[in-house]
């Protein structure tokens, strides 16, 4: 196991706390080996920097800043690095449906057409041409993916509609406000039957436009005032201002045959995160530190609580944190996003319901989700564990990137000894 409250610092590394118990040679092995995994990569040219954060029973275990934030620049990774979270914006917009749900303010099976009248015709594209949708889309299905509303970018029946609309909410972040996007995502026929599917896509986006109907504020305002503030998350928002600008780190892209290209403002990974966005997207769209990340990810832990407060209710979290998917849909209905069997989905993060020979390491009961930059992070309940691995390399090839799974192996004991 990890030393309890061991802060490793390597490379270019920068934190405040000090160790306050000296690991065994055992554990301090584990810890060089997470760092080695770091450096490897970032030697092999597949990352500019990470830092890999993680904390067990509340206190920090390791922490490491190491590479570059600014390859050209030679600007090292440091702890105040402020990353493009993507699509690990998910979970918070689910917290943040959450406290509406906890002030009863929501049900998980309203129809979502109660909030948002232009979800009232659902239609569904099949083999045979599209057919009327056979039910509502509910809350809950927009919280499990399991609504049909899909992505442009994935392979799904519905992706040349969204391609033909333009709908990509990431591309269009600075071009429409969440209130457009959503209207016009409405009239897009859905790639299944509600609840007849998991598919990836753009639920949460549309959940962040219910909160904004419900609450009368704005997505950002919410979010800010409901979970983002009492977690004292100070660097997470959908922009990075002008004093904090030379802290956002620099966006690459890497294909198996290409060396690491620059990738920042180009507009399909969401152009300038220096501007306000006109679109406050709960699918994507956050920044954020890997400190701030880590507060949530405890809060999560500690059952909807920090530092005292009450920021959820224990049965939200064990709604979020549980799997959620019927078993209708089978033992691997994440199949498409690469999860082994027995994986499935609480709300807006995959569950580990089941091992098996084909699971990664780890614990049934995890809670986990990533980021397109590979951002990912996860909660373990059982070793009272949480993670975050975070760079910013959008991978040509999805799910090529290794950096995430390799520090998990050395967490949990399983890595090939090098």
């Amino acid at each position: 196991m990890i030393a309890g409250s061991l802060v490793a610092i390597l490379g270019a590394a920068s934190v405040a706390a000090e160790p306050a118990i000296r690991p065994s040679k055992s554990t301090a092995d584990q810890l060089e080996q997470i760092s080695a995994v770091v450096r490897r990569q970032i030697e092999a040219g597949l990352i500019p920097g990470a830092i890999v954060y993680i904390a067990e029973r509340g206190k920090p275990a390791y922490f490491a800043a190491q590479g570059f934030a600014d390859l050209e620049a030679r600007k090292p990774v440091s702890s105040d690095t402020i990353f493009r979270l993507y699509s690990m914006t998910k979970p918070l917009t689910c917290a943040a449906v959450m406290t509406l749900y906890d002030e009863g303010l929501i049900g998980l099976d309203d129809p979502v057409k109660s909030y948002l009248p232009e979800f009232s015709r659902m239609t569904v594209r099949t083999p045979s041409g599209i057919v009327e949708a056979n039910r509502d889309l509910t809350i809950r299905d927009l919280l499990t993916h399991t609504s049909g509303l899909s992505y442009e970018v994935t392979n799904s029946a519905v992706s040349a509609d969204y391609r033909d609309a333009d709908v990509f909410a990431i591309r269009n972040r600075q071009a429409e406000s969440l209130e457009s996007h959503v209207k016009r995502l409405a009239r897009l026929p859905l790639a299944s039957q509600p609840g007849a599917a998991w598919t990836y896509g753009e639920s949460m986006g549309v959940l962040g436009r219910v909160v904004e109907v419900v609450s009368g504020e704005t997505f950002r305002t919410y979010l800010k005032r409901r979970v983002l503030e009492p977690l004292d998350m100070r660097d997470t928002d959908f922009f990075v201002p002008r004093e904090k600008a030379g802290r956002l780190m620099q966006l690459y892209t890497k294909s198996p045959t290409t060396a690491l290209a620059k990738a920042q403002d180009l507009a399909q990974y969401g152009g300038s995160y220096l501007m306000p966005p006109m679109l406050e997207y709960g699918g994507a769209g956050l920044v954020g530190t890997t400190e701030d990340y880590m507060k949530f990810a405890q809060m999560l832990l500690d059952k909807g609580s920090h530092g005292g407060r009450r920021i959820l209710s224990s049965k939200s979290v064990r709604l979020m944190t549980t799997n959620a998917l019927p078993e209708a849909l089978g033992d691997q209905p994440l199949a498409a996003s690469g999860r082994a069997p027995g994986v499935g989905f609480g709300f807006c993060g995959l569950v580990v319901a089941r091992r098996s020979g084909e699971s990664p390491p780890g614990n049934v009961g995890e809670y986990a989700w990533g980021g397109w930059a590979s951002t990912n992070f996860w909660i373990d309940p059982k070793r009272d564990l949480a993670g975050l691995v975070m760079t910013q390399v959008i991978p040509d090839v999805p799910g090529s990137g290794t950096l995430y799974d390799e520090v998990r192996q050395v967490v949990y004991g399983t890595a090939p000894q090098r």
